[in-house]
């Protein structure tokens, strides 16, 4: 199950910021961490997903993010103020990360199969423009959504990325 996209994400989130920006997007928002990252590896790779595919995409995995990593997640978030509960917190991390895993895992079948990408002419501002499309209006007023998306461009462009 170790492919492009998961060795990528994993050492991307790793990166200082990345994290944060991320959460932030994923709490605020409402955004697809997973789908962040896809866009990212797709930039860092100078590569541009046509705008009709992110719904596809989206749907391909929406079913397992609502039924698994969403409810994964609130538990695990639930419990930490519980006494008691660090070591089954601890697994239900475990099975999280495993579950957004499989995502990506689903996601990388999808982009072998039905992608159609294209060379990004301008890959930083194609992730931006892409961003735009992942972070859902959320409960941000529309300057702190736009701050959080060129926050994400920024961390997201990788260093080989113009």
């Amino acid at each position: 199950m170790n492919n492009p996209l998961w060795v990528f994400s994993l050492h991307l989130y790793e990166q200082p910021g990345v994290a944060d920006a991320c959460l932030a997007a994923q709490d605020l928002c409402g955004a697809d961490v997973n789908l962040l990252l896809y866009a990212a590896w797709l930039s860092n790779n100078g590569l541009n997903l046509p705008a009709e595919q992110w719904p596809a995409l989206d749907a391909r995995v929406a079913e397992w993010r609502q039924r698994v990593v969403t409810p994964l997640r609130s538990l695990r978030r639930d419990w930490r103020a519980l006494p008691g509960a660090e070591q089954l917190r601890e697994q239900v991390k475990t099975l999280e990360l495993a579950a957004e895993r499989a995502q990506q895992a689903a996601m990388w079948a999808w982009h072998e199969q039905h992608a159609q990408c294209v060379p990004a002419a301008r890959p930083a501002a194609e992730l931006t423009a892409v961003l735009a499309r992942l972070l859902p209006t959320g409960n941000l007023a529309p300057a702190a959504r736009n701050a959080l998306q060129q926050r994400l461009a920024r961390l997201l462009a990788g260093p080989g990325v113009a």
